[in-house]
């Protein structure tokens, strides 16, 4: 065999008159036709188009099918992230409606615990008195407080009633004992000085009235006021204790005290009351009068005051509104 046309037993001019005369139209049918194969069918590591043909189609039909293998767990990640997405949207659905239903309760909510806020409120504020701002009180009542100066001695007093230019002065009636009915006493508050009248008094109750003749500040009953007193209310002594005007003192009530054959009431108090004290105002924390304070233990702690309707009731027409 040649090696360089690849005919077998045949010359390479014939090859090449016979491939020409391939190429000029159909060969002759006259004689042994040439056998064309210009592609050496033993020579090694060359492949015929058809054959190379087939492997190319092969090969692409195999990249087609990996291709589609890469392909379909990705189609199926977009599948699975679509129904992840969906559920996330339902999810965040409810939760906006949840949002919106505890808004609503919380709008409720809040409405009813403003509501119970007030009432504690209101609730604290009338009957949990013991926070008292003592500076406030004091200044509500220091114009309607006076020193009493008379022959049996020295002692603090209130007014309690005024009218047609007149006020009465309340006291005990132990700071203007030895006076008759008609006698003089100095009422002063500051530097001002008024001349008093000894109008009436009980020995039995402690308590006697001073008129002046001029209008001067008073203060109102609790019960008047509608502010009664209970066992644990802030109250304040305020006075001229061994002279010394404008005292205060604070404290609680105490207690409640009958006394006394006639059934005197008292109200017991720790706020420290001294001699010079009888005869002042014992007040809560409204700056309304409970009482008159009157007496106290030897060692402190320990301290009454006349229920101010014991003295409305005896001296004054009406009850102070107890």
């Amino acid at each position: 065999m040649d090696p360089i046309s690849g005919l077998q037993g045949s010359r390479p001019d014939a090859d090449i008159a016979q491939v020409k005369s391939f190429d000029e139209g159909p060969p002759s049918t006259s004689g042994s036709p040439a056998v064309l194969n210009p592609w050496p069918l033993g020579s090694a590591g060359v492949t015929p188009p058809a054959s190379r043909d087939r492997k190319i189609a092969v090969w692409a039909t195999v990249l087609a099918i990996v291709a589609l293998t890469a392909l379909v767990p990705t189609a199926v990640n977009g599948l699975g992230l679509r129904a992840q997405v969906r559920d996330l949207t339902a999810e965040l659905r409810s939760m906006k409606e949840r949002v919106v239903v505890v808004e609503v309760k919380g709008e409720g909510l809040e409405e009813t615990v403003s509501t119970e806020v007030g009432a504690v409120r209101e609730e604290v504020a009338e009957r949990f008195r013991d926070i008292l701002n003592a500076s406030a009180v004091v200044e509500r009542i220091d114009d309607a407080v006076f020193t009493i100066e008379s022959e049996g001695g020295q002692g603090t007093g209130f007014g309690i009633r005024s009218s047609g230019g007149k006020t009465w002065i309340a006291t005990n009636q132990h700071v203007i004992d030895g006076s008759v009915r008609g006698a003089s006493v100095i009422v002063r508050s500051g530097f001002a000085s008024f001349h008093g009248t000894v109008e009436r008094w009980d020995r039995s109750w402690d308590v006697a009235l001073i008129r002046v003749d001029d209008t001067l500040p008073v203060l109102v009953s609790a019960y008047e006021a509608g502010h009664p007193p209970a066992v644990g209310d802030a109250v304040l002594a305020y006075g001229s204790p061994y002279g010394l005007e404008g005292t205060a003192t604070v404290g609680i009530v105490s207690a409640f005290r009958t006394f006394g054959y006639i059934g005197a009431d008292y109200i017991q108090t720790d706020a420290p009351i001294n001699p010079g004290n009888s005869g002042g105002p014992l007040v809560n924390a409204y700056g309304d009068v409970l009482g008159i304070t009157s007496s106290s233990v030897a060692g402190g702690g320990i301290g009454f005051a006349i229920d101010i309707r014991d003295l409305c009731s005896s001296l004054l027409k009406g009850n102070c509104g107890g």
